[in-house]
């Protein structure tokens, strides 16, 4: 690969919003970064407090007026104003900034303007397709889907390459047409730190991670663990997120008075996040239709047993019944009984634990990345 190859990442959301497409972007920019490449992420500014430049040890981001105003999530008015905005900022830089390739985190918005200035341009252009991108996946937006599908078409068509998160495939193929598809899961940060689950005093702990809107389940979990109540009280379960469901999911834990067994969290920022996992027992991701969890990947990767949807995207990173339990989705009754299973066996989660650390291992952000450089060295070579 020459020298100062240099990648543009263009997303619409990174931090201080919180989110896989921020984790997605920040990891991947890094691991590029120790290949060899040079990286550069341009997203939105956040009100007027974020700076228009940050430069860090192995990347740059910048940041544009988007009429961005929040890290929560973003609304389809600040989609249609990322894509209105941001266009013509974008273009006018990277004419200046000239990029060997472009690679967009999420076919919408992003690839939409990926598209349009890469053609212009002719710079190769890598679209990234995610659970937020794709039909049948259940989200704020999903009574425009329709509408999607055919932005997501037309995007990916026009893409010289383009990947779908693993577990998605089903979902997001019969909307693709290019003969440069890859099909890559998501990776995780492999910590030197590994959890103790089973080795803990007190209570059993439950530990989830998630944005709070539709498609994380977070209804069916409350459920649950009203159910596991009327056999024990021996766990705590800590939610950590914050979206759109906080005040339903707060009056629900009221209704079953579980305030005192299940704690929401709220935000917290992605350096504090080990010590939640390190304190855990077990994982829960009881989501609907993702490609997968970033949290539940770096939760098998920390050795934590886990108890997850039994969804195509979950189903790489856990063995049931050696490394936790796939369960039915929309099946409160399901999930409480693979709860009970962890509380009653607390002397097995050591094993499930080692288990799931020996699969995180294998997941590693390096070797994703290598996966992306496959795709890009041609890409590149050939424009």
């Amino acid at each position: 690969m020459p020298s100062h190859t240099k990648i543009t990442f263009l997303t619409h959301e990174y931090y201080p919003v919180l989110c896989g497409g921020t984790i997605f972007a920040d990891k991947m920019a890094v691991e590029l970064d120790l290949l060899g490449y040079e990286v550069e992420i341009l997203t939105s500014k956040i009100g007027s407090d974020t700076k228009g430049r940050e430069v860090n040890p192995h990347f740059t981001v910048r940041r544009f007026f988007t009429g961005r105003s929040s890290t929560s999530d973003a609304k389809l008015s600040e989609h249609l104003l990322f894509a209105v905005l941001g266009l013509p900022q974008m273009y006018f830089y990277l004419l200046k900034n000239r990029p060997n390739l472009v690679l967009s985190i999420f076919a919408i918005p992003s690839g939409f303007l990926g598209v349009l200035i890469c053609k212009v341009l002719r710079i190769p252009h890598v679209v990234f397709v995610d659970a937020a991108d794709t039909p049948g996946v259940d989200s704020a937006m999903k009574s425009i889907v329709k509408y999607l599908s055919v932005i997501l078409s037309w995007v990916t068509k026009s893409a010289d390459a383009v990947v779908v998160l693993e577990g998605l495939e089903d979902l997001a193929c019969p909307y693709i047409e290019n003969n440069n598809l890859h099909i890559i899961p998501n990776g995780t940060s492999v910590p030197a730190e590994i959890a103790s689950p089973g080795n803990h005093t007190g209570k059993v702990q439950f530990l989830s991670i998630g944005r709070l809107v539709l498609r994380k389940g977070y209804d069916h979990v409350i459920d649950a663990f009203d159910k596991v109540r009327l056999k024990t009280d021996d766990f705590h379960l800590t939610i950590i997120g914050y979206g759109a469901k906080d005040h339903e999911l707060m009056k629900l834990l009221e209704k079953h008075n579980l305030q005192s067994f299940i704690t929401l969290a709220g935000r917290v920022e992605y350096e504090q996040l080990k010590w939640h996992y390190l304190s855990s027992d077990c994982y829960l991701f009881y989501g609907g239709r993702e490609g997968s969890s970033l949290a539940m990947i770096e939760a098998v990767a920390y050795g934590l047993p886990v108890i997850a949807s039994d969804h195509p995207g979950n189903r790489a990173y856990i063995k049931h019944a050696e490394s936790g339990f796939l369960v039915a989705h929309n099946d409160p009754t399901a999930l409480s009984e693979a709860i009970l299973r962890i509380i009653n066996n607390k002397s097995e989660l050591s094993v499930y634990g080692q288990k799931s650390r020996e699969i995180g291992e294998q997941c590693s952000w390096r070797n994703i990345a290598i996966r992306y450089d496959k795709i890009f060295k041609p890409l590149i070579k050939n424009r």
